[in-house]
């Protein structure tokens, strides 16, 4: 029967968890949070530039994987513990209404809900992810403009102004475009992912082209660990549970080991008050 009960109880199906329908105050404070992470992003993105120095490709890859492994686990890691804590906030609202408790709108706020997440993310990786898909359309190939004329060629002909005069386009300095100011704020958060190309220069174009890419990882991270958070929230119950009754357990043994013990820390397995009775017959 034992069986029969834990098979039935395995097959029933887990009851869905209440979502939040008040949730939109909560999409400011979780998206100053992924901010914080994406700056921090952005930092080690720049500190660990100094990778297309190192001069054997297979290392520069094999580092730039496990820092780039690194910052989706941290994402992912913030959206479990946040899809946790929701996932807790929902159960403990259903048990408090069914007692009859009365409940707040901030109450349904904290409860589960993964549209929370969505929000956040874009309202944190918003501007970024817009940025990249712009400089990934009005993406160009690589071509290579000359910047300074020879010094044979000034030197020779400097004081002839038709020989100079139309060569002056190359020597005319370019101010930045709104498109490379662009592509300058979307290589930011980008930046561990450029260490993966050994010319990034050259490859440019296929950098802009795989912006969207690079930079909707982290929010898709996010997002998972945030769907994740009710498996781990049952998960900690059920560690929880084993605590207390392991305590439970314990606590029991000990009264036990109290009780066949004696004052004196003697053990008489209940013979001790025979003993006084013949004494007392005596």
């Amino acid at each position: 029967m034992d069986k029969a009960t834990e098979k039935t109880k395995k097959n029933k199906k887990k009851k869905p968890l209440r979502r939040a329908k008040h949730w939109g105050t909560q999409v400011l404070p979780m998206a100053g949070r992924l901010a914080v992470l994406l700056i921090a992003i952005v930092v080690l993105g720049l500190m660990f530039s100094a990778l297309q120095g190192v001069g054997s490709a297979w290392l520069r890859v094999a580092l730039s994987v496990l820092i780039v492994s690194g910052l989706l686990l941290l994402c992912l890691n913030e959206g479990m513990t946040h899809g946790a804590q929701d996932a807790l906030a929902s159960r403990n609202y259903v048990s408090l209404e069914a007692k009859g408790i009365a409940l707040e709108d901030k109450d349904d706020a904290a409860c589960y809900q993964p549209l929370k997440a969505v929000c956040a993310a874009l309202a944190a990786f918003g501007v970024p992810l817009v940025l990249s898909v712009i400089v990934a359309l009005s993406a160009r190939d690589y071509t290579y403009a000359l910047q300074d004329l020879p010094a044979w060629l000034t030197d020779s002909y400097g004081s002839r102004g038709d020989v100079l005069a139309p060569l002056g386009a190359y020597t005319a300095g370019q101010g930045l475009t709104a498109l490379d100011w662009m592509r300058l704020l979307v290589r930011l958060p980008e930046m561990i992912y450029i260490n993966f190309f050994g010319d990034p220069q050259r490859m440019s174009a296929m950098i802009d082209r795989l912006s969207p890419l690079f930079i909707a990882s982290y929010p898709l991270a996010y997002a998972a660990g945030y769907l994740l958070g009710p498996k781990v929230n049952r998960k900690q119950e059920k560690q929880n549970r084993r605590a207390k009754k392991a305590a439970v357990r314990k606590a029991q043994k000990s009264n036990l080991v109290e009780e066949l013990t004696g004052a004196q820390g003697q053990v008489h397995y209940g013979h001790q008050k025979e003993e006084h009775k013949k004494k007392e017959l005596v």
